[in-house]
């Protein structure tokens, strides 16, 4: 068991002010002091301001066919608090001997989020709400357990420092329109995407790992000029060149080797198991995958008909891609789907070694379960029937309802995707840059009653 108690204290001070000109020339303006027991006690306190600005076109130049046209542009910051923890020492107990942690940082200050904005907003034909934003965010001083030498930091494992810059460019699109309206039926939809790019620009010290797996095994860098959620491990042989690329194998002989059935290189002569792929400088760790997908997207739905009403979101990703740990972790207990050869030809069968040793590979990352993200959700659909007013007995009196509202609502009906794991929306842990799928829960499906009385 285990308890804790957290004390922290915020002061903040705030001056804003908005300046509207004919209702055409908008500017606001935002001052804010922060401070916070959670920063490092040499940092106590930090300034943070937003400046904006808009230009409603349309009530200075008619465009046909357009009822609003407005342009606007923004410069802001915000700040980012560190954990509680992060600015103090920490220890670890066990088998009655203390071990250090985490070593202490008086200077740690809050990451600071400065972002450019530019967007505009338009609504044309009488039908359709377009708005398009690109959103230009440099985060200075992001938080990072930096891994430290145990002997210059007297036995200490890790600090928390402002140790990384990273920059982030989003673009986002949204297009809301009715379709149709007539008294009886009206149909309705908003469409929504949205594209994110995040490189760490600068690192204030050597490129060392970071988490994922969980299990010790570590498979992404945190990396100058690198963007944040490259995967690294090792790769399989899958050609007679690649594996020439070894010095090791200079004297290798092509047709003492062919291709399994899982698409792999091995030795014919010794089929249970895979070579692994060495380059001409003995490295054998590779980028083998990208967890960034290439977007986002959703739609939104709304039908009515009479006193029915439907609405259905749906939402996916295209791109983007996941490490299934679970499908690794199960190889070694010969639990994992892709080992049953049943009914394939004898010639074509792989041994189990090549799972159980190989792939399995003590939980190091390997190409072999790096798999697409891409997928499509239903992630919610409601049917509504709504009812006339009606005489309702409350409390030994009778009372009528206005409005009498029944719904039926399911959310993460279905989806659609590739991946052989339970669902492709996960991360691990709380961290949404590594999508490793290690024993994860799939998000769950529910369904809901509704009644909603209105008097």
């Amino acid at each position: 068991m285990n308890s804790q108690d957290q004390l922290e204290r915020n002061i903040n001070y705030l001056a804003s002010q908005t300046l509207d000109i004919r209702d055409t020339y908008i500017i606001d303006g935002m001052w804010r002091r922060d401070g916070s027991s959670l920063f490092g006690s040499n940092n106590r306190f930090k300034n943070f301001y937003r400046i904006s600005g808009a230009w409603r076109v349309s009530e200075d130049i008619r465009i046909p066919g357009v009822q609003e046209l407005k342009l606007r542009a923004g410069r802001g910051t915000a700040g980012l608090r560190p954990q509680f923890a992060d600015q103090y020492e920490t220890y670890s107990t066990g088998g009655g001997s203390i071990s250090k942690n985490q070593v202490g940082n008086k200077n740690l200050q809050p990451a600071v989020a400065t972002e450019n904005e530019f967007g505009f907003n338009a609504t044309f034909l009488n039908r359709f709400n377009l708005e398009l934003v690109q959103a230009n965010r440099i985060t200075r001083g992001a938080f990072l357990a930096v891994p430290l030498s145990l002997a210059q930091s007297g036995g200490f494992t890790n600090q928390v420092q402002n140790a990384a810059d990273i920059s982030a460019r989003t673009t986002e699109l949204s297009l809301q329109t009715e379709v149709f309206s007539r008294p009886d039926v009206s149909y309705s939809f908003t469409l929504t995407g949205d594209h994110t790019k995040q490189v760490i620009d600068h690192l204030g010290r050597a490129p060392f790992r970071v988490g994922g797996l969980g299990q010790g095994q570590d498979m992404f860098y945190y990396k100058q000029g690198e963007p944040l959620g490259i995967m690294y491990g090792q790769q399989w042989v899958r050609t007679f060149a690649e594996l020439k690329q070894n010095p090791a194998n200079a004297s290798a002989v092509e047709s003492d080797y062919s291709v399994n059935r899982l698409g792999y290189l091995i030795r014919t002569a010794s089929p249970g198991a895979l070579i692994k792929l060495v380059d001409a400088n003995g490295n054998d760790q590779f980028v083998i995958g990208n967890v960034n997908p290439k977007f986002n997207w959703g739609l939104a739905n709304n039908l009515r008909f009479k006193s029915f009403s439907v609405y259905a979101l749906l939402d996916g990703q295209h791109g983007g891609q996941i490490y299934n740990f679970t499908k690794q972790w199960m190889t070694q207990d010969w639990r994992q789907g892709d080992m049953d050869m049943a009914g394939v030809p004898q010639a074509e069968k792989v041994p189990a070694t090549v799972f159980t040793g190989s792939l399995y590979n003590g939980l190091v990352a390997s190409d072999y379960f790096v798999e697409d993200g891409s997928y499509v959700k239903i992630r919610e659909l409601s049917i509504a029937y709504e009812l006339g007013g009606q005489v309702m007995r409350i409390a030994g009196l009778d009372r009528i309802a206005s409005k009498v509202k029944l719904a039926l609502i399911g959310r993460n009906l279905k989806t659609w995707t590739n991946y052989s794991g339970f669902d492709p929306d996960v991360t691990a842990g709380g961290d949404f840059n590594f999508r490793v799928d290690g024993f994860r829960y799939p998000n769950f499906r529910t369904l809901t009653g509704q009644v909603e009385l209105t008097f």
